[in-house]
């Protein structure tokens, strides 16, 4: 299973090199969709006797889980910097917007 140590490495690398949500979800979609990588791994499962599939399960599942844990951290990270920085460019100094009597 180092092989799968590796793709948790590797996704939250990505993770972390997101530079937006767009970015984010391509990662996601790149690992967790469909035919993405740690998907992709359930299916070795049918190629392992009955006995050890649960066990193999549970390892890819605790793989995946890691992966949407950075996931979700990072998007609201990069959600939370996008609103400081609107919040920033939104502030206006009131009293520069003062009129003299």
């Amino acid at each position: 299973m180092s092989h799968l140590a590796e793709l948790v490495a590797s996704a939250k690398a990505a993770i972390s090199q997101a530079s937006d949500v767009a970015a984010l979800d391509n990662v996601r979609v790149e690992y967790l969709g469909k035919k993405g990588h740690l998907t992709l791994q359930m299916t070795t499962l049918r190629e392992l006797p009955p006995e050890e599939r649960p066990a193999a399960g549970a390892v890819i599942n605790e793989a995946k889980e890691q992966v949407q844990q950075a996931l979700n951290a990072r998007k609201a990270e990069l959600e939370s910097a996008a609103l400081n920085a609107r919040l920033a460019a939104e502030t206006i100094d009131v009293l520069s917007a003062r009129s003299s009597h």
